[in-house]
């Protein structure tokens, strides 16, 4: 799949592997007769596919054009697109649908490649018409919707009772929060859906890891089933027999995120049978969690033991905790902090008074002025503040939860009081819960499974949590007060998560919970399986602007805007951040020389 140049590359255009393309139309046609709708045909990958499976299956040139349609807004891709016989429609497919589908018009068949364009690049008149339609069926939209989900929706309306789809979307429908409608939707509209996954990217010119969409309203095998594949060769030398050897599972109809279907009907009924556990206790019952300090600019605020003797702030600075490597164990001790200082790591955190700058102590009044030399009160963040100066906070973190986690996510008992950045979550225990209890059971393989579908994996494997998915916690407290958080600690220091599990599994799993050591093992698959398999995990070559062409622009902004997923700003290495979208931006992406790290 090469990007479309130009504009097109802009508007998420991009050629489909003719192997991916002629997989998907050999599934969905059934008969030389059907109905089909390719509502984004580009220059015809999919349409070259469609009108081989028909004049294999006997149909003739004229109920080609007659039987299959295809949208395609760019005027010289239409042309290119008709030549394989069908009708090609000019036109944007969202105004094609309201005119001629909408309740009106019905296909057997609907395949494709919807552009993946994030809402800011997508032109304000058909986005206008594909949310207004959105609307109308019943969705929500906001800014954070990529355009290929209501080309996805879309598309599905316009299907016969008994008709199929087959579309080529991003694997985000897995677990993206902007997707829960869908995969809501999807479970309700679709008998039987397949999902084909890839562990190696089939685009070659762009990082954005797909998925293989198959959905039957009818079928005689209900249920969802996932079929992961190694790459675009495995797909080519199994075929369509690749579909039969996957174990179809039960389709939760729910918001609830896909990946858990990567696990097997048994992994599947024992965590939903423990999930479901009066024995085994909601987060919320034990804690409030919340995102950590937003300093503003953190080069100001968070300081090491230098910039305090500089400027002499010994009386003006509170200890805090600025970065996931700094918690070694599962409880930060007075000793764990003087360690810190000691190395020069930034662990304090100024803190003057709210007071006007000229009742401030010198020393601060000091500090502040060079704060200004650098300009950092012009950050957005210090700007809206009363006084720049002061950041304001409700309450202190009794422990810390990890944001993201690269193994495993933890709590770690916060016993030096400090404060701590958004880098981590805190976390406040509820009154007469025992905190050290909480950090130690938290640590079990039933909750590390959990965790796992719970969190978000973006590119590099990451596992990130937003307050939301800590308090969906689930961990199991039943003796619990056995646990000897002081040799966990130790075990945790040393990295032996492996003991520790052994150990807590043993407490809470099977003397608590009274699971077999079957069960047990079932759950460490669970975890195991789960974790290796978040996008990217194993890609570990450094990418050279000479190897792709852009690295890609789109693989960027997908992986960029993943961490930023509440936010329409990216960042890029020369320090600039600006809309994304704007024509500078394209240019400023397109200059940039990508060396080794």
């Amino acid at each position: 799949m090469k990007p479309i140049e130009g504009y097109n590359k802009l508007r998420g255009g991009y050629y489909t592997p003719e192997k991916i393309a002629e997989f998907i139309a050999t599934w969905a046609i059934r008969t030389k007769n059907d109905e089909i709708l390719e509502p984004s045909c580009g220059d015809g990958s999919f349409i070259s596919a469609i009108a081989d499976r028909l004049h294999k299956m006997g149909a003739s040139d004229q109920s080609i054009k007659h039987n299959v349609t295809g949208v395609e807004l760019d005027k010289v891709e239409a042309s290119k697109a008709s030549q394989y016989g069908p009708n090609v429609v000019q036109s944007d497919f969202f105004t094609y649908y309201q005119k001629c589908i909408d309740g009106e018009k019905e296909f057997d068949v609907i395949v494709g490649n919807p552009p993946f364009i994030r809402y800011q690049n997508f032109e304000e008149e058909y986005r206008k018409v594909a949310f207004e339609l959105m609307i109308k069926h019943g969705f929500q939209t906001n800014r954070l919707m990529n355009i290929w989900l209501p080309f996805l929706v879309l598309a599905c309306k316009a299907l016969k009772p008994d008709g199929r789809v087959g579309m080529v979307i991003p694997a985000e429908l897995f677990q993206v929060d902007y997707a829960a409608e869908a995969r809501l939707f999807l479970s309700n509209y679709f008998e039987s859906l397949t999902l084909v996954t890839f562990k190696k990217l089939v685009f070659d010119d762009i990082q954005q890891e797909v998925i293989l969409l198959l959905g039957e309203r009818k079928s005689n095998k209900q249920g969802i089933r996932v079929v992961e594949l190694d790459g675009l060769e495995s797909l080519i030398s199994a075929g369509q027999a690749c579909l039969e050897v996957a174990e179809v599972k039960k389709l939760d109809h729910s918001k609830d995120k896909w990946v858990k279907y990567y696990l097997s009907n048994e992994e599947l009924n024992l965590l939903d049978r423990l999930n479901k556990s009066s024995k085994i206790t909601n987060a919320t019952d034990l804690y409030d969690v919340n995102v950590g300090l937003v300093s503003g600019e953190n080069a100001f605020f968070v300081i090491n033991q230098e910039i305090v003797d500089k400027f002499h702030l010994q009386e003006s600075v509170v200890p805090i905790i600025s970065r996931t490597d700094q918690i070694k164990g599962l409880e930060l001790t007075e000793q764990d902090y003087e360690n810190l200082v000691k190395a020069g790591k930034k662990v304090y955190f100024f803190e003057p008074a709210d007071l006007p700058i000229d009742e401030l102590p010198k020393s601060q009044r000091k500090y502040i002025q060079w704060g200004e030399a650098q300009e950092y009160n012009k950050n957005y963040k210090c700007r809206i503040r009363p006084r720049w100066y002061h950041v304001s906070y409700t309450w202190r973190a009794e422990a810390f939860l990890v944001r993201q986690a690269n193994l495993y996510p933890k709590m770690v008992l916060n016993n030096k009081h400090a404060l701590v950045t958004d880098t981590l979550h805190k976390v406040r225990f509820h009154e007469g819960v025992d905190g050290r209890t909480v950090v130690g059971a938290f640590l079990n393989t039933y909750t590390l499974a959990l965790s796992e579908t719970l969190g978000r994996s973006y590119g590099g494997g990451v596992l990130t949590f937003e307050p939301g998915e800590m308090r969906k916690m689930r961990i199991p407290m039943i003796a619990a007060d056995k646990l000897d958080l002081d040799k966990m600690d130790a075990l945790q220091r040393e990295g032996k998560i492996d003991d520790i599990l052994q150990y807590t599994d043993e407490i809470l799993l099977h003397q608590g919970l009274g699971l077999t050591a079957h069960e047990v093992e079932l759950l460490h698959n669970i975890w195991s399986k789960m974790r290796d398999r978040r996008p990217f995990k194993k890609k570990s070559k450094r990418l050279r602007r000479k190897e792709v062409e852009y690295m890609d622009w789109d693989g960027c902004v997908n992986l960029a805007q993943s961490y930023l997923e509440n936010s329409p700003l990216i960042v890029l290495g020369s320090g600039a951040s600006m809309p994304y979208g704007l024509p500078s931006m394209r240019n400023l992406a397109e200059a940039i020389e990508l060396t080794p790290l």
